[in-house]
């Protein structure tokens, strides 16, 4: 049995993070455990002769003593390397030949080439795997810099890495090494000479561990392509849109008004009357056309006024907006640490630690948050759908084609233009060694976006586009079947509730049998399960529908117990105390429950467990969340309605969907942009974390104002619908 204190946690994206693919979002979710045994006797060794290589291939005086001692073959400067023989081009020889007599010269230029380049550092066994070198220096060699000799190479330089497998005791690594070299070289070229350089090193020292280079990468300064014109065409339409429509509500709309009321109480505070004339001109609204209602859905000025009102309407349940800004803040704690983690060059020993923290539990079971949405929108579609068919008439008692419409529009439009804007244009976002070369979607989403928008993304294995968008599918998809329990709940309760219990049963089985046979552990960061099931878990169980139900459905129930009890119901006060007992002590355990499971190996769940827990612990904290809601929203919350309801949630609880759209933004750029790697620690942690929650939050307020508000005001005008809300 392995022992926790010989666990290191790596990550599966660790191949892919530099220099290569971008990792997708389910990657970043999923870790792997390798036993870290460190007492082979070679370990040692194999570090020195490692760091002595790589670094005295790069070092600029050993370079140079070997260049001046008679080893010029090497470099091509007379019968070594050449195109014919070696497939090296004659434009990158004639490069390095230029490099390497710039280095016998002295010349600063050549000495920041190689300063550029990465030197490996100690910390391998933490997880410092990855030297990136200094990015800028290397792209602005001939920069000559206040005190600093004239740099002045004559050439373009690329900035490159090469990738060196290694294995330290038994555990397999894969080492990053930046480069700084000639732009006429090539990734081919680079591996081949790189190869012969550490070939003539390894004849100077004995190497009973000697390393090859398996490939190498090579940053490229992306071009304007036709989809990105085509992006900012588009975009440049919507803001074309906003400021012709802002500019026009300011002048003829918003302008005249305050010219009146500032009249009127001039006229008042002269204690004169106000003419008549002005009197008809007050009294009688103006008439707006519909193409003017149109324009002004675009109003930055209006609809910013809307977004940040904090005013409640009479009669909502108010301790919602609480819940959705906090939820959507535990979201993006919990992607902050898994998209960045391995930014860090210490997370090797660190994230183990971090993971035996009872208070890091709440990170790592941040996955349950996507839960409290799920509960949410069950029970508002209950409560709000159930209210509009009673003031209703007909057979049907609403608009059905509308239902499901209005769902649509709210949430697509925006939606589609993130995706539009990560596939496009985020390749462009940023700089550095890590960016990644086709933005933030692998393959630009060319051959899955359709998925997206048929809400059908989360049904395939596939890999995603948009890869927190799996949630929305999910949501789009409970919404199409809730009217199979609301259509019973209304005419017939009894029946509704005996269908809604029917539809839990089914989504507590389903996802208890899928963990069995894949033999699935309890969380993506383990806990249990096979090998095979821990690679499954993200595909065939965390994002599919059928195993995700099960809090949508507890929504649905207790938003139609809302609705017939009209919020009013009365719970003698030590009953109160023991419901919120019980309750938070569900809710504790199941944020809680798995921390020996994640620390422990030898307390890992079994595969009966691990079915049980994954069946009904999203269920559990379903009921938790909702009966926070219900107790609240009936008068039984106390401090916690009170906490919950703070004006200052409104304005953020109508941000939450913008939020989650765009924080993958931020934290993808936050991550490519690093030109060094981080230290894992927990102020770094929290900065992380703040600075993501309030970017994400200023840019999906940008967000709402220039998409999503202007649609919602565009369906309201088109159709007439007047919402609730």
């Amino acid at each position: 049995m392995i022992r926790s204190v010989d666990l290191v946690l790596t990550t599966i994206i660790v191949q892919s993070l530099a220099f290569g693919d971008f990792p997708s979002y389910e990657d970043r979710l999923t870790f792997k455990v390798y036993p870290y045994g460190l007492k082979n006797k070679n370990v040692t060794k194999a570090l020195s002769e490692l760091k002595f290589l790589v670094n005295s291939a790069l070092d600029a005086e050993f370079l140079k003593n070997m260049a001046e001692s008679g080893d010029r073959d090497l470099f091509g400067l007379s019968s070594g390397l050449s195109a014919e023989n070696y497939t090296v081009s004659e434009t990158c020889r004639s490069q390095l030949n230029h490099t390497i007599n710039g280095l016998i010269n002295s010349e600063f230029w050549a000495l920041k080439m190689l300063d550029a380049s990465a030197k490996i550092d100690s910390g391998i066994l933490e997880g410092n795997t990855i030297w990136l070198g200094s990015y800028d220096e290397c792209l602005q060699i001939d920069e000559t810099l206040p005190g600093m000799p004239p740099s002045n190479s004559g050439m373009e330089t690329h900035f490159c890495a090469v990738q060196i497998p290694i294995k330290i005791a038994y555990i397999p690594l894969t080492v990053y090494v930046a480069v700084c070299i000639p732009k006429q070289c090539s990734p081919e070229d680079l591996t081949y000479l790189a190869n012969e350089l550490i070939s003539m090193i390894e004849k100077l020292l004995p190497i009973k561990n000697p390393i090859r280079i398996t490939n190498a990468f090579c940053k490229a300064v992306p071009e304007i392509d036709t989809r990105a014109v085509v992006a900012i065409v588009i975009l440049g339409i919507f803001a074309a849109l906003l400021v012709v429509s802002t500019l026009y509500d300011i002048i003829f709309i918003q302008w005249p008004i305050k010219r009146d009321q500032t009249l009127q109480e001039h006229a008042s505070t002269n204690e004169e009357k106000t003419p008549l004339l002005h009197e008809k001109e007050n009294s009688a609204p103006k008439n707006e056309s519909i193409l003017e209602k149109l324009l002004l859905s675009f109003s930055l000025y209006s609809n910013g006024k809307k977004i940040l009102q904090v005013n409640k309407s009479a009669g909502t349940l108010t301790a919602l907006n609480g819940i959705r800004f906090l939820s959507i803040s535990w979201v993006v704690l919990g992607h902050s640490f898994a998209f960045t983690i391995t930014n860090f060059r210490n997370y090797y020993t660190a994230a183990p630690k971090f993971m035996k923290r009872w208070s890091f539990q709440a990170v790592l079971n941040a996955l349950v948050s996507v839960d409290s949405f799920f509960a949410l929108s069950g029970l508002l579609v209950a409560y709000l759908t159930l209210r509009e068919m009673k003031k209703g008439k007909g057979l049907l008692r609403i608009n059905w084609f509308m239902f499901y419409f209005h769902r649509f529009w709210r949430l697509t439009p925006v939606y589609m233009i993130m995706i539009m804007i990560s596939a496009c244009l985020s390749r462009y976002f940023g700089d550095g060694p890590l960016w990644p070369e086709q933005g933030f979607e692998k393959d630009y989403c060319e051959n899955t976006w359709w998925k997206n928008l048929l809400y059908i993304n989360n049904l395939f294995n596939t890999d995603l586009c948009f890869g927190v968008s799996w949630y929305l599918a999910n949501d789009m998809q409970f919404y199409i079947l809730s009217p199979l329990m609301l259509i019973p709940l209304y005419f017939y309760y009894p029946l509704g509730i005996g269908v809604c219990f029917v539809w839990l049963l089914g989504s507590t089985i389903t996802p208890g049998v899928v963990s069995s046979v894949l033999d699935l552990p309890p969380s993506s960061v383990g806990g249990g399960g096979s090998p095979e099931g821990r690679a499954d878990y993200m595909v065939d169980y965390y994002i599919r529908p059928y195993c995700r139900m099960g809090p949508y459905i507890v929504g649905i129930i207790v938003g139609s117990i809302l609705y017939k009890t009209d919020c009013k119901v009365k719970i003698n006060k030590y009953l109160n105390l023991l419901l919120w007992f019980i309750f938070a002590t569900l809710a504790i355990l199941v944020l809680y429950g798995l921390r020996d499971a994640f620390v422990y190996p030898e307390d890992a769940l079994s595969r009966d467990v691990s079915a049980l827990y994954n069946a009904t612990h999203k269920i559990v904290w379903g009921a938790c969340v909702c009966w926070v809601i219900f107790a609240c929203a009936t008068g039984n919350g106390g401090f916690v309605n009170t906490l919950l309801s703070w004006s200052a949630f409104v304005p953020l609880a109508r941000l939450s969907y913008c939020i989650y759209l765009t924080h993958p933004f931020i934290m993808y750029t936050y991550s490519g942009s690093q030109r060094t790697q981080l230290y894992l620690d927990d102020f770094n942690i929290i900065n992380i974390f703040l600075g993501h929650l309030v970017l994400s939050t200023l840019t999906a307020f940008v967000a709402s104002l220039s998409f999503e508000a202007p649609m919602m005001g565009l369906e309201k005008v088109i159709l007439k619908r007047q919402r609730a809300h």
